[in-house]
């Protein structure tokens, strides 16, 4: 039996990238639940010996999802007596205190850090696209501290290092300076719920409830996401600026928090459409990943074009819901996508990203075969795939 510590604060509240994948993959587990047994006395050593148990350890408060029922899961909150819930003592001292006290074997950490005290058997997920933002993006300086220290010491003292390309174990390796065989690849899956969806009444009044509700008219582009530099948002708003006239009947949906140092994207909207004398580029910091799926089956193009990346999700989900995107031209993107998008060599420059907008809009030929080509091509990233190999990864590291 192997007991398993799992940290799942970013489960609590809105989610964005790590708490999204970190759900999927819990539901992956429970989905294979079959294979995995409550520790119980009735269990005999040998048939007890591939099971597995899961202690999920919460900052604040347990979400609501069903999938956390799941009777290979045991769920715990972690708070200091007489204190308010604080990041910093939950993750860097209670987590490390639950590891001894509740006997585990191991801990999987999906941060991208290491608790400042730990000195148990860990599996850290690390990206290379965390240490560009610590190290050159625009995060708060805290957040940049924080990484800086605590992504180093996962790299260095965790067993396992977890990522999710091949391109980035490259990148972690060159940057961490650490072996390649001490990072594991492992895909992430994609969202089962992101889908091409059936043109019936139903749908098809959805999608326009939610348009007028956001103030969309007619057709539209869009991107999603947190607005950090490195995604180049206000480079493809500056593009589609130059290409709106041409396209009179499209807007520009940028669904994006914004993570610029100060905040831009909200003025930088303003002067655009005043400009162009129109509700050309709508802003809103954040989508339900239901409406997202909506959104993504009725959107003409995704733009995500990003300079560092450790898979890049957005762009596998447009694909898996029939949705054309733009993305950077790099060895990432032709790793995760094939040739099943459109590509901007320079992403500094918004000419260039103009110049493929349009070809993206008007090129009905290659839009088609991307459709049709892109949408098999994502069916090998599964989460059920995830689970199994992360499964042994565990076994591996922590028996």
């Amino acid at each position: 039996m192997l007991k398993i510590g799992i940290e799942c604060h970013n489960l609590e509240g809105e989610r964005f990238g790590v708490g999204q994948t970190l759900i999927q993959l819990l539901e992956s587990l429970a989905k294979n639940s079959a294979r995995f047994d409550l520790m119980t006395p009735e269990v005999e050593p040998q048939e007890a010996k591939n099971k597995f148990r899961f202690v999920l350890y919460f900052k604040k408060e347990i979400p609501k999802d069903a999938v956390l029922n799941n009777k290979i899961f045991e769920k715990k909150i972690l708070r200091a007596p007489l204190l308010p819930p604080s990041f910093n003592i939950f993750y860097h001292i209670l987590i490390p205190i639950a590891y001894f006290r509740d006997g585990l074997d191991g801990f999987f950490l999906p941060s991208y850090m290491i608790p400042a005290f730990f000195v148990g058997k860990s599996i850290v997920v690390l990206t290379n696209d965390v240490y560009y933002e610590s190290h050159y993006g625009n995060l708060p300086f805290k957040y940049k501290i924080a990484y800086r220290i605590f992504s180093w010491l996962a790299a260095k003292r965790a067993n396992k290092v977890l990522t999710i390309s091949e391109f980035s174990q490259k990148e972690l390796a060159k940057l961490y300076k650490i072996p390649a065989d001490k990072i594991s690849v492992i895909t992430w899956g994609l969202n089962e719920k992101m889908r091409q969806l059936a043109k019936t009444a139903e749908n098809i009044q959805k999608i326009k409830e939610i348009k007028q509700r956001i103030g969309i008219e007619n057709k539209y582009i869009l991107s999603v996401g947190q607005a950090f530099p490195r995604r180049k948002i206000k480079e493809s708003m500056l593009a589609f600026e130059k290409i709106a006239n041409r396209f009179p009947d499209f807007q520009y949906l940028v669904a994006c928090i914004d993570k610029y140092n100060p905040p831009i994207l909200n003025e930088l909207t303003d002067k655009i459409n005043k400009g162009l004398g129109r509700q050309a580029i709508i802003r809103t910091d954040y989508l339900p990943q239901d409406e997202v799926l909506y959104l993504f089956n009725n959107a003409e193009l995704l733009l995500y074009i990003s300079s560092h990346e450790a898979m890049g999700l957005p762009p596998m989900e447009a694909l898996k819901c029939g949705l054309v995107p733009l993305v950077n031209d790099n060895n990432l993107t032709h790793e995760m996508l094939g040739d099943n998008a459109f590509f901007v060599k320079d992403i500094d420059d918004p000419n260039s990203i103009a110049k493929e907008m349009e070809n993206a809009l008007t090129n009905a030929p290659r839009r088609e075969k991307i459709i049709k080509e892109g949408q098999i091509a994502m069916q090998k990233f599964s989460w059920q795939e995830h689970g199994k190999k992360l499964l042994e990864l565990f076994k591996e590291t922590f028996k």
